[in-house]
């Protein structure tokens, strides 16, 4: 009989092979699952930590995109951190003002899931500033010459044998003396309108296109009120009414173009020759105030804007510079100048470009034109091939003379004065408009009141796009664009 071999020493080694394949099974498992979870919650952070930092992103171009901040302001970044649920971002921004881009930094973190540090992504984006150099005409007063004065027994007055063949708006009376005449419309006069000599207001063969008389009209000893337009007061138009349009005056904003005008007081040239204006000697540093509008300069000399010397002077957000031999003034955006300007050179002049030049003091154009488009011999000034959506030049000038310095290279009461001068553009002054005998303005004017020395028949294109730094258009400063990222 043959016998078997005892086999009860194997069970106990078995078994423990048995546990010990399972155990290491399931360590494995559990090892895998545990790096599996760890891997996932940080991939999960890492998300969390790159959309905080395109937040980031998104803050700072919002901040850029607010109306109501200028994002040329290089103080307009400055690194700060935003609290979310996830986590926080830190975002800043850097501006090359000579190039107008903004480079913005933004670094997202949160907690890292698998130890007590932080998952963070970093992210970089540009973003160009863009000046809006121009806008729709929002008001229809540019389309007039304007007067805003009321009050006075004569709020504008026209003498001499002065004819008026442009539009014209006085908001108060209209006094027409000696043989001034308005011989074309539409005029509109919103107080009363008196002739006291050899006046008409068109005649009965060629009578004006429109004409509007809010008050009373006499001629001689007749008088009518409120006017009828009747050839006994010497009033011939195609079309009379009593109804006033509204046309509000332009509101000018001097604070606000004061505190970023570029090139202006707090953003001088960055690229320069020759020599350039002065914008201010007392603004301070930026973020700037308006206590500093104050005419600082006016214990000099009036700014010369067109010199024997050629000067440049741009930024990224405008420029204003003078070829001194092809006699080319270049304008770009609004530029402010915390006092007097002139232009005195005797000779025809022209301009280059679409912007405003802001003036605290007054100014005086002399013996010299600026135009918009010279004849083709340059003798003069033509409107002929002027088109003003892209070529325009706007004077807003809030001094008078009576202010003494610099500003008294004009009459006590004036802010602007025309000797024997010509401009094509437009002009807006918180005093008097003088457009002395010979001158010429093609082009809107606005002022306290408007002297008119000799026949006025200026035309100009119709304005359907202004710079944007003219009164009565919304206050509109520049646009970034999308962000360009790079990391």
């Amino acid at each position: 009989m043959k016998l078997f071999r005892n086999e009860s020493g194997f069970a106990l080694p078995l078994a423990l092979l048995v546990m010990a394949t399972t155990s290491a099974i399931l360590v494995t498992a559990i090892t895998t699952t545990s790096s599996s979870g760890r891997t996932a919650n940080l991939g999960k952070a890492a998300v969390s930590a790159e959309a905080l930092a395109e937040a980031g992103i998104n803050n700072a171009m919002a901040v850029l995109a607010n109306p109501s901040n200028y994002a040329f302001n290089p103080q307009l970044l400055p690194s700060r951190t935003t609290t979310y649920n996830e986590g926080t971002v830190t975002w800043s921004g850097t501006l090359d003002q000579q190039t107008g881009y903004w480079t913005i930094t933004s670094v997202g973190s949160v907690h890292n899931p698998t130890n007590t540090g932080f998952v963070t992504r970093r992210l970089t984006a540009t973003s160009e500033v863009v000046p809006t150099l121009s806008q729709p005409l929002n008001t229809l007063a540019w389309n007039y010459i304007y007067s805003r004065r009321t009050g006075n027994t004569c709020d504008m007055t026209v003498g001499q044998t002065v004819q008026i063949a442009s539009p014209l708006y006085v908001n108060g009376n209209l006094c027409l003396q000696n043989q001034a005449k308005v011989v074309k419309g539409p005029l509109v006069v919103g107080g009363s309108l008196t002739q006291t000599n050899n006046n008409s207001v068109g005649t009965g063969s060629t009578p004006v296109n429109s004409v509007v008389v809010g008050g009373a009209c006499s001629k001689g000893g007749t008088t009518q009120n409120p006017c009828q337009g009747t050839p006994a007061v010497n009033i011939f138009a195609t079309t009379f009414t009593r109804t006033m349009p509204s046309i509000p005056a332009p509101n000018v904003e001097l604070d606000a173009w004061y505190l970023v005008a570029n090139p202006g007081p707090y953003y001088p040239c960055t690229t320069s020759s020759g020599t350039p204006p002065v914008f201010d000697n007392d603004q301070g540093s930026l973020p700037g105030s308006t206590v500093h509008r104050n005419n600082s300069l006016n214990s000099g000399v009036p700014f010369n804007l067109t010199p024997t010397s050629s000067y440049t002077c741009r930024t990224a957000g405008g420029e204003l510079s003078w070829n001194a031999a092809t006699k080319v003034l270049t304008i770009a955006g609004t530029v402010f100048i915390d006092g007097s300007a002139e232009i005195q050179n005797g000779s025809i002049n022209s301009y280059s470009g679409f912007g405003t030049i802001y003036l605290s003091g007054t100014l005086l154009v002399k013996n010299s034109s600026m135009c918009a488009v010279k004849t083709a011999n340059g003798s003069t000034c033509t409107a002929s091939g002027w088109i003003s959506n892209s070529a325009m030049l706007v004077f807003v000038v809030n001094g008078n003379g009576g202010m003494g310095g610099a500003a008294q290279q004009v009459g006590a009461a004036n802010g602007v004065e025309f000797v024997s001068a010509y401009l094509q553009g437009a002009v807006y002054a918180t005093s008097a408009i003088d457009i002395s005998t010979t001158s010429q303005v093609d082009g809107p004017l606005d002022g306290s009141t408007v002297l008119l020395g000799q026949s006025t028949a200026s035309s100009w294109p119709v304005f359907t796009i202004v710079p944007a730094g003219m009164p009565g258009n919304p206050v509109a400063y520049a646009e970034p664009q999308r962000p360009s990222y790079s990391g």
